[in-house]
């Protein structure tokens, strides 16, 4: 591995792989991906393996190039071959570990003559899993839609916001949708998180997917960077996983430490996350109560108390840093009963989003003693 990483690196010192752990949730293996890259091949200003060096640095296990269709300024200089990205890419991916999954971006209206503000959005989809993205290069977008499903492609709607004040379900966005032509949303894209978009996930039954759309390299995490990132939860960690968790929702997006999905998938996070390190909240005479909480993740926690016995108190919010342990100091009260108790509190995760203006809320069962 040392003399790959030689050969791959050769102008630079080795670098080091975030390992960036998430856990796996129950009967699923947990990925992380970024499906929205550009390359030289489209409008990026990279060399596709730039983009995989740097999701192997980043910790991540899927990605796809997802070249314009339509846009190439690029082309007096580079081949206009849609697929060239991923051609160049593979090797090193699968020398690295990584899944790379073929793409195409199919952009509406064409970015060379659009007006600086799209009355209509941006009618720009992102289609994964293609086999001949040259079919793809055809004026009408239902038509080209239509084409990539026929291929199999997995299809989702990119950055409902840009080019305008305020994302909206523009019509031709409704009739794609209608027609069943797209069955996925960037919720977030780069630093954007659509906020108005978000209740269009549950009501249109999309996938949630946070990407980059990196057109150069991105920055490492340890320069304080942190690129949008896809959790997937996959029964296989292969193309096919990926394709099959993309399908049935189950994915959430990951944007600086702030995560949107499903409940039972936020909370199987934070239950594979999260290790109460103390056996018993004690308080006694002299000893002020404390809690040790080991946080596995990358995530953060921010948790805040939401219902416990009056006697226990916990001032907060509090932050449960990833890859640390934190120290709690509950106050237990002069009216806590003495002896041994077994309760159940909950804790609201302020940064693990369920819905629009709904978080996760989690049980944390804790045993106190009090003695006089």
């Amino acid at each position: 591995m040392l003399l790959l990483l030689v050969a791959v690196f050769p102008h630079a010192q080795v670098p080091s792989r975030d390992p960036l752990p998430v856990p796996d949730i129950p009967g699923f293996r947990t990925l992380k991906g970024d499906f929205h890259l550009h390359s030289v091949f489209s409008d990026g200003n990279v060399w596709p393996t730039v983009h995989v060096q740097d999701a192997w640095r980043d910790g991540l296990d899927v990605i796809a190039f997802t070249e314009h269709a339509e846009y190439q300024p690029h082309a007096k200089d580079v081949q206009t071959n849609l697929l060239r990205s991923y051609e160049i890419a593979k090797p090193l991916a699968d020398q690295l570990g990584l899944i790379l999954l073929t793409g195409i971006e199919i952009t509406k209206p064409d970015p060379w003559k659009a007006p600086p503000v799209l009355p209509e959005g941006a009618q720009h989809f992102n289609a994964l899993f293609v086999t001949d993205p040259e079919a793809l290069r055809t004026p009408d977008l239902m038509d080209a839609l239509r084409r990539a499903k026929a291929q199999g492609a997995f299809i989702f709607w990119n950055h409902p916001r840009f080019r305008v004040d305020r994302a909206r379900w523009f019509p031709p966005i409704a009739q794609a949708h209608e027609q069943g032509l797209f069955s996925g949303m960037e919720l977030v894209n780069g630093p954007d998180f659509y906020r108005e978009a978000y209740p269009w996930v549950a009501e249109r039954r999309l996938t949630i997917l946070a990407n980059s759309d990196a057109h150069d390299p991105v920055p490492p995490r340890a320069a304080g960077a942190r690129r949008p990132i896809t959790l997937l939860f996959v029964r296989t960690a292969d193309a096919e996983g990926v394709r099959e968790a993309l399908v049935e929702r189950r994915t959430a997006a990951w944007q600086h430490d702030e995560v949107w999905g499903a409940e039972e998938h936020l909370a199987g996070i934070w239950h594979g996350a999260i290790r109460l390190e103390t056996p018993a909240l004690t308080r006694k005479p002299g000893t002020p109560p404390y809690l040790r909480v080991r946080n596995t993740s990358a995530i953060p926690m921010t948790i805040a108390l939401r219902r416990a016995p009056e006697w226990l108190l916990l001032p907060g919010p509090v932050r449960l840093d990833a890859a640390r342990v934190t120290f709690l100091r509950p106050t237990v009260t002069p009216a806590a009963p003495p002896g041994e108790h077994r309760i159940q509190i909950e804790v609201e995760v302020l940064n693990l989003h369920t819905g629009p203006d709904r978080n996760l809320v989690v049980p944390l069962p804790l045993t106190v003693a009090v003695t006089r």
